[in-house]
């Protein structure tokens, strides 16, 4: 079992009475249905008259007319995270983004993602961070490099970011942060998505357990945890969480911590209606909530409603570590009660966010599923691909044909280095770039104020 375990058996879970009653959880993305669906299909056969056409091997060592460039930084060849380059109408591929004649929509590139500890966020951390940076957005970045939060455990505050770029707004946010609807609103623009991720609320304990050693920390049985910790859950939290010296942790590691980081106030997670109409908030503020269970469904979802490509949205597992301890995931029915008990406000949220999850792709178009089989079959195709790219220093090119769901996709050596490339690496470049940025800023005032 791991953090980022996308193969989970379990059953969908479908819509129950109980998710919070908002009319906004069923708003629809951006584009969908069938005027969504003509107007790809129709861009595609323009452009390319060619409809779900199978993958294309080109023959080894083809080199690209124009050579890839990036104008901010070569982090290295055998290490560059690229995503799949979009080629030109001439057939050469620039390694940046071009236009496409089938995208009638905009594609959305201002968002904010609320990064839920051991919610499998790493992943699309990934995937946003490489998003990004091809297009040379601006992100809010950690003041201190070796940090992976923006504020986090507590609210964000100026001097945990670095600063903006004079007369340029911020684009992403992607980093571990605890949600405030007014904070965030004042630091990133009107037309800024939000987006967030939620996982079972037992496997996601089971995840924090693990990494964080609460089993350690508090005293637990090391064959069943769970079950010793649910035995007296207040007064473990209450023994570990009050130091010696007085100073109180902020949140419970064990109880409604994805509540905690979206920002339900930990004094009023146990007053039910408040719950409710908080979880009610956060679904009229957030575009999308990913649901990890069904983790290849949200990105799809994700794609079709900012009006992105499928190469957009390719990943590679991350921040995989396998449990050092074992037990069931059936607990036993008095456990599972007193956990559902403890950590009420996880479960209406993710109850609620895995509810609205099937209610939209329910409003998708009828290939939605078909889409879905495409994506996972070409995200496995490459990635196996860029495995054997990187061992064997290969220069070969694989080349996926247009389809009604995305277009011809080139999958060449930078292509392979950038789905390589971990968050730690993201991140250390984006500070790299944005203090390259503030610097060259800086000396653009200065010699402002000397002509003056």
């Amino acid at each position: 079992m791991s953090d980022q375990d996308h193969g989970v058996n379990l059953v969908k879970v479908r819509p129950s009475t109980t998710t919070v009653a908002d009319s906004s959880s069923n708003k629809p993305c951006v584009h969908q249905g069938l005027n969504f669906l003509v107007c790809v299909l129709l861009g595609a056969a323009v452009t390319y008259l060619s409809l779900y056409s199978d993958v294309v091997n080109v023959t080894p060592n083809f080199t690209p007319d124009v050579t890839p460039k990036f104008s901010y930084i070569d982090i290295g060849r055998a290490n560059t995270d690229v995503m799949a380059t979009r080629e030109t109408p001439s057939g050469r591929s620039t390694g940046v983004l071009q236009p496409s004649d089938s995208e009638k929509c905009k594609e959305q590139t201002r968002f904010a993602f609320v990064k839920v500890h051991k919610a499998g966020g790493t992943t699309p951390q990934a995937v946003f961070q490489r998003f990004g940076y091809r297009r040379h957005l601006h992100f809010v970045l950690p003041s201190r490099s070796s940090d992976v939060n923006v504020g986090w455990p507590h609210l964000m505050k100026p001097e945990d970011y670095l600063p903006p770029i004079p007369g340029q707004p911020f684009d992403l946010l992607v980093f571990h942060t605890v949600y405030n609807r007014q904070i965030f609103r004042s630091l990133m623009p009107n037309n800024t998505v939000y987006l967030a991720i939620v996982r079972e609320p037992y496997s996601h304990l089971k995840s924090v357990m693990n990494w964080f050693a609460v089993a350690r920390k508090y005293g637990l049985t090391k064959r069943k945890p769970v079950t010793s910790l649910m035995k007296n859950p207040a007064e473990l939290d209450r023994q570990w969480l009050t130091s010696k010296d007085g100073y109180k942790q902020p949140f419970s590691w064990t109880r409604n911590f994805m509540s905690y980081d979206l920002g339900l106030p930990v004094a009023l997670a146990s007053d039910d209606n408040f719950i409710r109409d908080y979880v009610a908030q956060l679904d009229r503020d957030f575009l999308l909530v990913l649901v990890l269970e069904y983790f290849d469904e949200s990105l799809v979802l994700l794609k079709r409603c900012m009006c992105w490509q499928l190469s957009d949205i390719f990943y590679k597992v991350r921040n995989v570590r396998a449990y050092t301890f074992k037990e069931s995931d059936e607990l036993p029915e008095k456990v599972r009660e007193t956990h559902k008990n403890w950590s009420k406000a996880d479960y209406l949220l993710y109850q609620h966010f895995n509810n609205t999850l099937w209610e939209k792709i329910a409003n998708e178009s009828d290939d939605f599923y078909s889409e879905v089989k495409w994506f996972k079959h070409l995200n496995r195709v490459t990635s196996q691909f860029c495995e054997r790219a990187v061992e064997r220093n290969d220069s070969s090119v694989k080349v996926f044909q247009p389809t009604a769901w995305n277009d011809r996709i080139v999958v060449n050596r930078t292509f392979c280095g950038l789905l390589n490339m971990t968050p730690y690496q993201y991140r250390q470049a984006l500070i790299y770039i944005h203090n390259r940025r503030l610097k060259s800023a800086s000396k653009v005032t200065t010699k402002r104020r000397h002509l003056v």
